[in-house]
């Protein structure tokens, strides 16, 4: 009974550090069920999420069905799912007011105001809350599905608070919500996997500088969370992640790169 007050975050049966609110209360009396019809998940590791203390959650990013998700398995394990959510959803009617009353973290790409993102979220984590990262920044454009490089942010995070990154894989988001897509497109037989890894903490190594050790920690993270996928799908990850920086078009910036608009006249 005890686990099934939690997990529904009923009374005081979570930590303070573990509420969701009132918004993600109310919220997830319709969505869990309906989570759970469309996606019928399956989730392995999830002895491995923390009861207590603040940690940096991890994952890969294939559609818009992964905040649903991650955010259910959160939810459903008793923590208070925390993300950090591009500017641009805090700016639709309805949607931004749902955001800020769940106290999500907003990210304004490209501003003077993006360190804003990391200050909220060192926050969170100084309350001994757990955050949800995507470090990818953008659905993967690997054309194998496999994650591609990371942004440094996490891993900043990670460095300068002490608190543990935990990766996470998850299989079968894109097939069950395609990109592109407004709803999802649920089949008989269609189901998510997702796959919680082990927690570890990282530091700054002699001779690093912050810059280098953000690097090197945010590669091995993706290749953590590449292996838990790999582990997902029955397959080997590549050895080299796809590098997103390098594409011609990249959407989470807001804007064509430079030459985009000459290669979209030719193509």
């Amino acid at each position: 009974m005890t686990s099934l007050l939690r997990s529904w975050d009923v009374g005081t049966a979570r930590a303070p550090q573990r509420r969701a609110g009132a918004v993600i209360g109310v919220a997830q009396l319709p969505l869990r069920p309906l989570l759970t019809l469309l996606a019928r998940p399956r989730w392995h590791g999830t002895a491995r999420l923390p009861a207590t203390g603040a940690a940096i959650v991890c994952g890969n990013h294939l559609s818009a069905y992964d905040a649903f998700g991650c955010g259910h398995l959160l939810q459903a394990s008793g923590i208070a799912p925390r993300f950090l959510a591009k500017e641009s959803l805090f700016r639709i009617p309805v949607l931004g007011a749902l955001l800020r009353g769940a106290r999500q973290i907003r990210v304004r790409r490209g501003t003077a105001r993006s360190c804003d993102a990391l200050d909220d979220a060192w926050a969170a984590l100084g309350r001994g809350e757990v955050i949800m990262i995507f470090p990818e920044g953008t659905y993967t454009r690997d054309p194998e599905l496999w994650p591609m490089r990371g942004r440094l942010g996490a891993a900043r995070l990670a460095l300068d608070t002490g608190a543990p990154l935990l990766p996470i894989a998850t299989w079968g988001g894109r097939a069950l919500w395609p990109v592109g897509s407004p709803f999802p497109r649920p089949r008989p037989g269609r189901h998510v996997q997702m796959l919680v890894g082990e927690p570890y903490t990282v530091s700054l190594q002699e001779g690093e500088t912050s810059q280098q050790a953000a690097r090197r920690v945010t590669e091995e993270l993706m290749a953590r969370i590449a292996a838990l996928l790999g582990r997902l799908r029955g397959q080997q990850p590549p050895t080299v992640l796809h590098d997103g920086r390098r594409d011609a078009h990249r959407p989470e910036v807001g804007r064509p790169q430079r030459g985009y608009r000459a290669w979209k006249q030719t193509s």
